[in-house]
């Protein structure tokens, strides 16, 4: 804040020089015209008397006399002239310095009337808590220097979003809404708004949906079909409403697009997981339960995305059906998985429709279906689809390409 002082103060220097030095040459300049001025007119009246006197003494006749007295006031409308355009001249001068001059004072007023000396406080406000941390009483400067900025610039969504995003962050999502709302306004056609959005009106109605919040989802969804908050929204309002394949449907999706490994991933993992079991249990999926572990002689897990595949034994060689499972840094083994109709790749079929079927499991480093080298795989297995009693056991024991 302090240099932003010291500039102004410096372009307000250079404009006061820029004047003191315009009127000293303009009061020059004037002086010197007077004196030409005076000198034209002396000239002009000295040369009619010479004229008057070359006539009277007989040296030129009256009609030269015309002729030279023409070209003498030709000559003074000339000069006349030249000193207008050397008058114009200094007066554009005079004006291109005033313009000079009040292009900072012109700044510094829209500066100060449209809030960007805000921005820099809130900038070092900004500073501040990240060096520091948030209380109470910075959390109160922070609202009132945003605030105080969408007073003067009620549209400008990044200081929107600031206001937004640390409400949310604080879990208050009901300060968020007013926010997000007017987020809505500005950018109707954005998916991650409208997600958002809908986020905060489902968890301020108690997690529930009413008509303007489906639409809002449906309408991100539309927009961008991979929008993460509006999967995680609408698979939570299926699993609480017993519809646990929407449900399954909608984290699949959201979780093929999270970091393995991540917070986000094991928790949207457990619901996947879950979501299959009672969506078995209510007979809504034919499910294979499959357990998979790994040879102790491999050492530690590498990170990466555990996919277990079926496969027809007709010779096809596109899968019948893929399940993706992002490891954790800390993965425990075995990992009890339940592969169903929802992991079918072929469209239109489900697991039903092969009675045999060969299972493998792989840990691509990746995260690609397909196998390279130094990924961990095991052997494959065949299974009939009509006589499953127990989980089938799967192991990983090997590396490819080793």
């Amino acid at each position: 804040m302090i240099s932003l002082y010291i500039g102004l103060a410096i372009l307000l220097l250079l404009a006061g020089i820029l004047i003191l030095l315009a009127l000293r040459n303009r009061g020059a300049n004037q002086a010197d015209h007077q004196m030409h001025r005076r000198a034209q007119r002396d000239f002009y009246h000295q040369r009619q008397r010479e004229l008057q006197n070359d006539v009277e003494s007989g040296l030129i006749d009256q009609e030269q006399y015309a002729d030279l007295e023409r070209e003498l006031d030709r000559q003074l409308v000339s000069e006349s002239a030249a000193d207008l355009q050397l008058n114009s001249s200094i007066a554009k001068r005079g004006y291109i310095i005033a313009v000079l001059v009040l292009i900072p004072v012109i700044a510094i007023v829209l500066y100060d009337r449209l809030g960007y000396r805000q921005d820099l406080a809130l900038r070092e406000l900004q500073a501040e808590i990240v060096s520091e941390g948030i209380d109470d009483a910075r959390w109160g400067r922070y609202k009132d220097i945003v605030d105080g900025i969408l007073a003067r610039r009620p549209d400008s969504g990044e200081h929107l979003i600031m206001m937004a995003t640390l409400y949310r962050q604080q879990g208050d999502f009901a300060g968020a809404l007013p926010y997000y709302q007017r987020l809505e306004a500005l950018y109707p056609q954005d998916p991650d708004v409208l997600a958002q959005l809908a986020q905060a009106r489902y968890l301020v109605a108690d997690r529930q949906i009413d008509d303007k919040t489906r639409q809002l989802l449906t309408q991100a969804l539309a927009i961008n079909p991979q929008q993460g908050t509006a999967l995680g929204v609408l698979g939570i309002d299926a699993f609480a409403s017993g519809n646990y394949v929407e449900a399954l449907t909608h984290w699949q999706k959201l979780l093929a697009q999270l970091p393995p490994g991540s917070a986000e991933a094991k928790v949207i993992s457990g619901g996947v997981a879950e979501s299959k079991r009672l969506a078995g249990a209510a007979g809504d999926l034919q499910s294979i339960a499959v357990n998979v572990a790994v040879a102790p002689e491999l050492g530690a897990t590498p990170p990466g995305v555990l996919f277990v595949v079926a496969k027809s034994t007709d010779g096809n060689p596109m899968p019948v059906a893929a399940l993706r499972f992002p490891l954790l840094i800390d993965q425990d083994w075995p990992i009890n998985l339940q592969l169903t109709d929802a992991d079918v790749i072929r469209q239109g079929m489900t697991l039903s429709d092969f009675k045999e079927l060969t299972l493998s499991a792989h840990i691509s480093r990746a995260g690609t279906a397909i196998r390279r080298d130094g990924d961990w795989v095991g052997t494959p297995i065949n299974i009939d689809t009509g006589d499953l009693g127990e989980a089938i056991s799967l192991s990983i024991s090997g590396v490819q390409g080793k």
